[in-house]
């Protein structure tokens, strides 16, 4: 259960920005102002035109992809495809992710690109980052044989990674990205081992054929459905205070378990670059209680009066502990007395989530 919920942490992280690339993956003038580069960053991981092959490493995971990239008139489209060990493809098109793998493996269906690496911000969200993030240039570099830009993102506090990234010169898309813990060990590593920009890249290169004998396809939603309609006491918000500074409610979801028998709520918190879920479910059976960790992604769960809850997100314990602590059941007759009513600075902010589903724990 653990590892299916690490998995959906790095599914949750997004990011949606305002500037825009060309959508052949143009080159854009290198800019000074290390915000308005994140910008850019995080623009042309979606935007532009790109292919080749990335290494991706934590402490317990090695893995290398062959990663196609394309953008047009009908928006982002992209292919990964693993070079070592079982054989997998995913496509990621129509605001679906489509995976086709051995039937006897694993679903995983987050891979570490630069698009899924980096969520979406506005440059009016980058600003509000600034209270908790401080971003700085650093030395340029040469990454799969070209000129990177280099960015350092740190944290101003201890409830936060951190992050070292090399954006090509021409292109601003991320060929190197570094993720940070507070003490400055990396816990993660993506970057390309050979890269291009072409100006066009053919539909062919995203058709995918496979034995349908040997091979399952698994397809979700980007973006989690409209939850269907509940009963009135599964529509509670969760409780929380004393959220870590600059995290924000970005997505709420109710809907029944796969039985009918009960309702798992799910919130995502974010501070624009971490992601963070919290899912709240009643459960008959025992769950999981305490902490718990896989690589970058720290997991825990309590149980409060009825309520089972997980919070689980790449974010250091003290993160994902704190805001586990302040979530109540939503039953004031059940709640601990530790539990205080949500703040104003709770309320869900409107404007577009970035969890790419709604899954429980």
């Amino acid at each position: 259960m653990i590892e299916g919920l690490a998995d959906r942490a790095r599914a949750v992280r997004s990011l949606a920005i305002g500037l825009l690339l060309s959508a052949s993956g143009s080159a854009v003038a290198a800019t000074a102002d290390p915000a308005e580069l994140l910008v850019q960053i995080s623009d042309a991981s979606r935007k532009a035109n790109y292919q080749g092959v990335i290494f991706y490493q934590t402490r317990d995971r090695q893995e290398t992809l062959r990663v196609t990239h394309g953008h047009g008139e009908q928006g982002a489209i992209e292919r990964v495809s693993t070079l070592d060990g079982a054989p997998m493809e995913i496509i990621k098109k129509d605001g679906k992710v489509i995976c086709l793998l051995p039937k006897d493996r694993k679903v995983t269906l987050d891979q570490p690109t630069p698009q899924a690496l980096f969520p979406s911000l506005t440059p009016e969200r980058v600003a509000q980052m600034a209270a908790v993030y401080k971003f700085e240039s650093m030395a340029p570099d040469r990454v799969a044989g070209r000129k990177c830009q280099g960015l350092m993102i740190t944290p101003r506090d201890q409830f936060r990674y951190g992050y070292q990234i090399w954006a090509d010169e021409e292109t601003q898309v991320p060929l190197k990205v570094n993720l940070l813990a507070p003490n400055g060990v990396v816990l993660e590593q993506m970057f390309f081992t050979q890269v291009e920009f072409p100006e066009v890249i053919p539909e062919s290169a995203f058709h995918v054929d496979v034995d349908p004998e040997k091979y399952r396809q698994i397809t979700r939603l980007e973006r989690p459905p409209e939850p269907a309609p509940m009963p009135a006491e599964a529509d509670v918000q969760a409780r929380l205070h004393n959220l870590p500074p600059g995290y924000r409610i970005t997505m709420r979801e109710v809907r029944p378990t796969v039985d009918g028998k009960g309702w798992v709520e799910h919130l995502v918190l974010s501070d624009g670059l971490s992601a963070i879920s919290v899912f709240r479910a009643r459960r008959p059976h025992p769950s999981f209680e305490g902490q718990s960790q896989i690589g970058a992604v720290h997991v825990f769960g309590r149980t409060v009066g009825r309520v089972h809850i997980t919070v689980v997100g790449e974010a250091p314990s003290e993160t994902v502990q704190m805001i586990g602590q302040n979530v109540g059941d939503g039953d004031s007759d059940d709640d601990d007395d530790t539990v205080q009513k949500p703040s104003a600075a709770a309320a869900p902010e409107k404007v577009p989530s970035p969890a790419r589903e709604g899954a429980t724990p």
